[in-house]
Parts: structure tokens; sequence; C-alpha cells
């Protein structure tokens, strides 16, 4: 094991918990074999009078184990997967006992909430969670950049069974490789300034996020029935919307009565110049009704 290897490792431990001294006096463990507490302190820079009290903890935590011989106690680490996993198991149970303890509590009061998020790390956090919380179906509009991100997260609900239809509000021309689930792609918003994640799971709560040209981002999260039903309305019906000009394309205009064709090409629902029938035949690639 090299110098960057063993620094590698303990930095992992003490993300999992370890303090300094008892990633260090682990890894030396495993890489050296059974060690004195001696020869631990001096091979691993643990401070000789940290060393007992250390390893102590280490006992604890099922890290490493003590065998008595005729020259004194040698400490031997179990090997990484063997304590990987009992460490594993164990914060599983915590928070299967945390989980029975907060369920106990009770909701008090029925409330409804709308949680501001900002920096683009935490709102990929917040989206990932959301997603990992739908139990039928979850509705995502979203950029390639995003979706990439939050690929794996995609994965697991899919696997778990949840219905996932995903709109490419970028219409990527080919796949990206991080959108799941029925994938639309239609660049609906092209004139937006800033990257949008929209996510609606089981009709209960709502993500809505954009993402600015400096990578700052900030989201709304919300639980209000209304809010979440408006969010998953919208993307699906911009999905229905979206297939319908894609099926029937410019004759969409001689199907329509006179009520709809002003409703759709009238400056009602136009933006930027363009009616809405126009914008809709550009978004899918059918030309115009002009």
């Amino acid at each position: 094991m090299t110098t960057l290897e063993h620094d590698a490792a303990s930095l992992s431990l003490e993300s999992l918990g370890f303090s300094e001294y008892e990633a260090r006096a682990y890894v030396t463990l495993l890489r050296r074999g059974a060690l004195t507490g001696y020869q631990l302190a001096k091979a691993s820079g643990v401070p000789r009078p940290n060393v007992y009290p250390v390893l102590d903890r280490l006992e604890q935590r099922g890290a490493v184990v003590r065998v008595q011989a005729k020259r004194g106690a040698r400490y031997s680490a179990l090997p990484a997967e063997e304590m990987l996993s009992r460490l594993s198991r164990g914060v599983e149970a915590q928070v299967a006992e945390a989980r029975r303890a907060m369920d106990g509590l009770g909701a008090g009061e029925s409330q409804e909430y709308v949680w501001n998020v900002q920096g683009y790390e935490a709102v990929l956090a917040r989206a990932e969670a959301l997603v990992d919380a739908a139990e039928e179906h979850l509705v995502v509009g979203v950029w390639a950049e995003e979706s990439r991100r939050l690929s794996s997260a995609f994965a697991r609900a899919q696997a778990r069974g949840v219905a996932l239809s995903t709109l490419c509000i970028q219409g990527c021309p080919d796949e990206c490789g991080g959108c799941r689930g029925r994938i639309y792609r239609y660049p609906l918003a092209a004139e937006a300034s800033t990257r949008w994640l929209v996510l609606v799971r089981d009709e209960a709560q709502l993500l809505a996020g954009q993402v600015s040209t400096d990578g700052h981002a900030s989201a709304a999260l919300t639980t209000l029935e209304v809010l979440a039903s408006t969010g998953a309305q919208y993307l699906r019906h911009a999905i229905a919307a979206a297939e319908i000009v894609r099926s029937v394309g410019p004759r969409l205009a001689e199907l329509l009565d006179e009520q709809a064709r002003e409703a759709l090409q009238g400056s009602g629902l136009a933006a930027g110049g363009a009616s809405w029938l126009d914008r809709m035949l550009a978004a899918v690639g059918r030309g115009d009704t002009r």
C-alpha cells in the first residue's frame, strides 16, 4: 500500500465517523498485521499516550481484536470487508431505530410548507431525495446535465416499479444516457435563460428549480397539493400537446374549428412573435402553418 493509498483509506474511514487517530491505527494494522500498542504507535504516528484509548474505541467498533500473548497484548485489524459490513449493519439498525422513534412522534397539526433551496449541490441532493421517495409515479422535466447527475436515482426508482415519464426540455437530438422511463425530447423552453429542473412525485411533492449560466441553482420544494398537481399537469400537458402536434403536424390547423384556431394561432397564446401552434411545430420539428 502506497502512502497515497494509505492516506485515501484513512480519509474514507474519517468520512464514516472514525477519528483521525482511529483511521490511521486501523489502516496501519490492516497493512502491517498484528502489532503491540507500542509498535502501532511507532508505525502509525498516533501518539503513545493516545494509542490505547484509540485501540479501545476500535475494539468497541468491532474494527480490531485483541489477542493476549505471553509478551503482552497484540492487536489485529478485522478484514476490511468484514469491518465495513459490520459497520453498515450497525448504521442500518440505528436508522431503523430512529425511524421508529420519529414515527411515534406523530405529525401534529396538518400544515403545508414551501422550502427554498440554494446552491447546485443542495438542489440536486433534494431532487435525488424526492426521486428516492417516489412510490408510484414520477414526472420529470430536465436538461441533459441534471439528468446525468440524477441518472442513478432514476434507475433506482424504475427498479422499484415507479412509473417514470421524462420530458427532456433541452430537446436533445440523441440520448445522453441520463433520462429514464418514457422519454419525450422537445425543446419547449428554448427561450429560457436558465436550465430548468421540475420533478413531481406521486402528485404529492414538487421540486421546481433553475440553474443559471454561472452554475448557481435555486429551487422551491413544496408539499402543497395545488402546486404539486399544477407542476405535474404542466409536464403532462406539455408532453401531450407536443405529441399531438408531432403526430398531426401542420395539418392540425385544418382540423381545428374557428375558435380553436383563434386560440392556438391568435395573439392570446402567442409569445416571442410566434403563435402557440407555430412554436410547438418548431419544437417538434414539423415546420409551421404559414
